[in-house]
C-alpha cells in the first residue's frame, strides 16, 4: 500500500498556493487550541495559525473573505465531502 499525502492547489486572484491536509497530530492540536480559547476566544486566530503551518500564507488569509476561509477549512478537515 502506497500512501500520498493529499495537498490542494488553491487559486485567489491569479496567484496560486499550495495547501496541503493536516496530519492526525496537527488536526488533535487544532481541536485542543479551539478547547483551550473556549467562547471567547479568538478562532479566526487560531485557524490562521492552523492554515498557514498546512502552507496558506498569512497575508493571504488576511484578504480572504469568510466564505473562503470556510471553504478552506471544510477541505482541509474533511467536514464538507465534495
Amino acid at each position: 500500500m502506497k500512501l500520498v499525502r493529499t495537498v490542494f492547489e488553491i487559486e485567489l486572484d491569479d496567484k496560486k498556493f499550495s495547501l496541503r491536509k493536516p496530519t492526525f497530530k496537527e488536526s488533535q492540536q487544532y481541536r485542543e487550541d479551539l478547547l483551550k480559547i473556549g467562547e471567547n476566544g479568538d478562532a479566526a486566530q487560531v485557524m490562521m495559525s492552523f492554515l498557514e503551518n498546512l502552507g496558506l500564507p498569512e497575508e493571504v488569509f488576511e484578504t480572504l473573505e469568510f466564505d473562503h476561509i470556510t471553504q478552506l477549512m471544510d477541505a482541509v478537515t474533511g467536514s464538507k465531502k465534495n
